[in-house]
């Protein structure tokens, strides 16, 4: 019997999996994808259950008629505006890669950012760190090296949806303080990942115990490499191609709009749908689910308005082209990546 359980592999934790990435092999990475994957099925019946909610509440034989009579060659133009905002962020990203001096392929390295967008619907996009192994596969270099990367391309993801809400609001002039407030509870939790001043308060306290020796050794290695990141010009440069990415991930409403015959103001979309964006990510919910659906839905009806079966049914068509169709290239892509992970 001893034998037998001997001879079972056992599970490795996810905690396992950074302290010893090195031994990380396909099986165990898809196993960790596989663990992910839970919330992304739970993610998809909430969102099937929020959008049930919202056509019944806007009336589902209104909401589908507005649906099923938009102008697809306008709603295309919300996934093209969409794709063009993952494009710019990819220029973020190469960025940080050569930074931290990680050699990747041009082809490689987009193949693995657009998987990122598989895990838009995890908490906080933190299941987007998998890309950090793909990357420690292709480069060689240790995760714990390479993480960076991806937590400063969610932050400054987030810093630039916030910006482009409080832009928008000013020049619509509308709940200017409330979007502020929204911004600084978004930003707070993430100075304790991009800097290491309280990682250091918690390495003083707990240096004598033995079980944070691994904790330590993982934080000082990405502190290493997040210090390198951590500069006025990398955040510069970061808006200066996030604010314009996260524009036209915004005008993803406009089009939805213009596609039911509205006329809606460029400006006003955007505030409506980067301030949604902004509450839902402040919720930390997976994908903003349920949050930013209602929040587009009472805007849209508001401030420009229209009936609840018009702001249903384009609430529903923007978040199709922007969370869902960004889940669905993210997975085509996830999988795709998978090859990186043959034996070498």
């Amino acid at each position: 019997m001893a034998a037998k359980k001997a001879g079972k592999k056992q599970k490795k934790s996810l905690w396992y999996s950074i302290t010893h990435v090195n031994k990380l092999n396909r099986k165990e990475y898809v196993d960790l994808i596989h663990r992910v994957t839970l919330f992304i099925v739970l993610g998809f019946v909430a969102s099937v259950l929020v959008f049930a909610a919202i056509a019944i509440f806007g009336g589902v034989g209104k909401v589908l008629y507005t649906i099923g009579h938009a102008n697809l060659l306008i709603y295309s133009l919300a996934f093209v505006s969409v794709l063009v905002s993952y494009l710019l962020r990819f220029i973020k990203w190469s960025y940080y890669l050569r930074r931290l001096k990680l050699k990747v392929p041009k082809g490689k390295s987009l193949i693995v950012y657009l998987s990122l967008y598989s895990m838009n619907i995890t908490p906080g996009k933190i299941g987007r760190v998998l890309a950090a192994y793909t990357l420690n596969r292709i480069t060689k270099v240790k995760f714990s090296n390479v993480v960076p990367t991806v937590t400063i391309d969610i932050f400054t993801d987030f810093l630039g949806v916030g910006l482009l809400a409080l832009i928008a609001s000013i020049l619509f002039n509308k709940d200017i303080i409330y979007v502020i407030i929204l911004d600084v509870i978004l930003i707070l939790p993430f100075l304790f990942i991009v800097n290491d001043w309280f990682y250091r308060i918690v390495k003083k306290l707990l240096a004598k115990r033995n079980f944070i020796k691994n904790f330590t050794l993982f934080g000082d290695e990405y502190f290493a490499s997040q210090s390198v990141l951590n500069k006025p010009v990398v955040y510069l440069v970061s808006m200066l191609v996030t604010l314009p990415a996260a524009f036209f991930n915004a005008a993803a409403l406009y089009f939805s709009l213009l596609s039911i015959g509205a006329k809606p103001s460029m400006i006003g979309s955007i505030f409506i749908n980067s301030t949604s964006q902004l509450f839902g990510m402040v919720t930390a919910i997976p994908g903003n689910i349920g949050v930013t659906d209602g929040t587009l839905v009472a805007l849209i009806s508001s401030l420009f308005n229209l009936s609840y079966s018009l702001s249903s049914a384009i609430t529903i068509m923007t978040r199709m082209a922007t969370l869902w169709f960004g889940l669905a290239l993210g997975f085509v892509f996830l999988i795709y990546s998978l090859k990186y992970w043959k034996k070498i």
